[in-house]
């Protein structure tokens, strides 16, 4: 697993050197962008991969600041923007940026890699995988704004370029996602040479693995459908299975950071910031820990630090804590460390100044840890969407079966944490499910099943995020107080989708404007996406 590191590091220096700005060499190479002839594209194609499960740019911001808060996987006192719904402009927009432009621009350079790959027979398959991992990051950035730029983005120093890009609607952006995973998964050829090789950090260019991924994503992508066109999504549905998914967890897409290093992009994005950049910012929540109370793998995703939790990644100090079932008590959504109304000390049952060593953080043997596994798409959230759609006769199957091979493949996936100190028997996951048969009643059977894809997401926060705002569950109460909280946005409603970036209104104001005017209710963290329907 070192080679991924390797692999990784190289990649980013080697765009550094190669998109960097000096008073040498030749002048008509374009310093703003990677030239033919100068980079491997191998090497960009791995760089993305670093940056698809996100960095810790837009993670820290988007992913723990903000959604993690909101949907209330975590809680914290330290940032009120996810906690209280009040809007700051680079943290709103930081998936944007982070994956638009800036340095690492993970959308930006895959179309570059595309543009150079296309129609070359040596990079054919190549040319398929970054279609699918062009798909990944488009339907996490239309989810979390709605209408963006896709059909012209990242095509701004192409040969033609193309510098005010409109915005596509979700719903065409959708139906071509859809359209690209077919026919990406239709072209690979599983007996074609391997040319990416260990450059491809997921599956080392195996091409049956990248055609179950494809229709795995699809699978996503089409549930996504449930309340704004079902039949759209039934049809779908009955694609992704007839093209093959994920048959195991062997087969889950994973980008692995063995010996990843909080220092640089090798790392796992949450475990970086939970270990390293914000250790004693983020709390598992007393809704988190409430849901879990009986559940296996709640000592796996909680502990409590008997020591102070400031200290970081490799500091001597570094505390694992206690991850003993009992010993967990989630921290309440709703409150800050300011002193006034709000502060954590008027919360019932506060446990005194010790507070930070009495509330349970992220467990730090399996997500708090920067070479953690990020899993993008997995075996047991195919099969617990696929009992979802049992539920809602969108397909046809046995929902009790697929529930409950759904949950086992998510306790089983906590193998892959190399380092968790406990592990799930199969004892136990039977005992789990002979306590939590799935309800005959539909409505409930929905909240069962898309409770356990909650569980299952924690730290995916993106999906997390959208599929509570397609399902509504687990139901979640609003902050408290969070109406009345000075800067509150959303008049104390869980927000359903990220703001514009700023910089649109004068980079981009005709195609932003256009944008805004399609949102029923204007760039608003209130607004819901095309997909939202209420």
């Amino acid at each position: 697993m070192k080679k991924f590191t390797l692999y990784i590091l190289t990649a980013f220096s080697l765009m550094g050197l190669t998109t960097s700005c000096n008073d040498f060499g030749d002048v008509n190479n374009d310093p703003m962008n990677l030239n033919p002839g100068v980079v491997d594209y191998k090497m960009e194609f791995t760089q993305v991969q670093a940056q698809i499960c996100g960095s810790d740019w837009d993670v820290w911001r988007n992913g723990c600041i903000y959604t993690a808060n909101m949907i209330q996987h975590t809680a914290t006192v330290d940032w009120v923007y996810g906690s209280f719904y009040t809007w700051s402009d680079q943290y709103s927009g930081a998936y944007w940026t982070g994956f638009y432009s800036g340095g690492r621009a993970a959308i930006r350079n895959i179309i570059d890699v595309m543009n150079n790959w296309e129609g070359n027979p040596a990079y054919e398959n190549e040319y398929q995988m970054c279609r699918i991992m062009k798909a990944y990051m488009f339907q996490n950035m239309t989810d979390l704004y709605g209408d963006v730029p896709y059909s012209e983005a990242g095509q701004g120093y192409s040969t033609n370029p193309i510098p005010y890009p409109k915005y596509d609607t979700q719903e065409s952006i959708y139906n071509d996602l859809l359209k690209e995973l077919d026919e990406a998964q239709a072209a690979l050829s599983t007996s074609a040479s391997n040319t990416i090789g260990a450059a491809d950090v997921i599956y080392g260019g195996d091409a049956t693995k990248w055609k179950k991924f494809a229709n795995s994503l699809m699978l996503r992508v089409a549930m996504r459908l449930t309340k704004v066109a079902p039949d759209k999504a039934k049809t779908w549905v009955a694609k992704a299975v007839a093209n093959g998914l994920f048959v195991s967890n062997d087969d889950n897409a994973i980008v692995r950071h063995a010996n990843g290093s909080p220092s640089d992009d090798s790392a796992e994005p949450y475990g970086k910031v939970f270990s390293s950049l914000d250790t004693q910012a983020f709390f598992i929540s007393e809704t988190f820990i409430e849901i879990l109370k009986d559940d296996p793998r709640l000592p796996l995703i909680a502990t409590v630090c008997t020591k102070d939790p400031k200290p970081g990644w490799g500091d001597a100090d570094f505390d694992l804590g206690d991850n003993a079932s009992d010993k967990q008590k989630g921290m309440p959504v709703g409150y800050d460390s300011k002193g006034g109304d709000w502060d954590i000390s008027k919360a019932p049952g506060y446990p005194g100044d010790d507070w930070r060593k009495t509330y349970s953080v992220p467990n730090r043997t399996v997500y708090a840890r920067p070479d953690s596994p990020s899993m993008l798409v997995t075996h047991a959230g195919n099969l617990l969407l696929l009992a979802d759609a049992v539920k809602r006769g969108l397909y046809t199957g046995d929902a009790e079966n697929l529930y409950k091979e759904g949950v086992t493949a998510a306790m089983k996936q906590f193998s892959y944490y190399e380092k968790a100190t406990t592990t799930i028997t199969d004892a136990e996951i039977a005992a789990y499910l002979d306590a939590n048969p799935l309800n005959a009643d539909t409505e409930k059977a929905l909240e069962q099943i898309n409770t356990e894809y909650y569980i299952h997401t924690f730290c995916n926060e993106y999906e997390a995020f959208a599929n509570w705002r397609r399902t509504g569950y687990p139901k979640l109460t609003p902050s408290q107080n969070a109406a009345s909280y000075p800067n509150n946005v959303t008049n104390g409603e869980i927000p359903r989708r990220f703001i514009y970036p700023t910089s649109e209104i004068t980079a981009n104001p005709v195609n932003y404007n256009d944008a805004v005017k399609r949102l029923s209710g204007g760039d608003k963290m209130t607004s819901r996406v095309w997909w939202d329907k209420q």
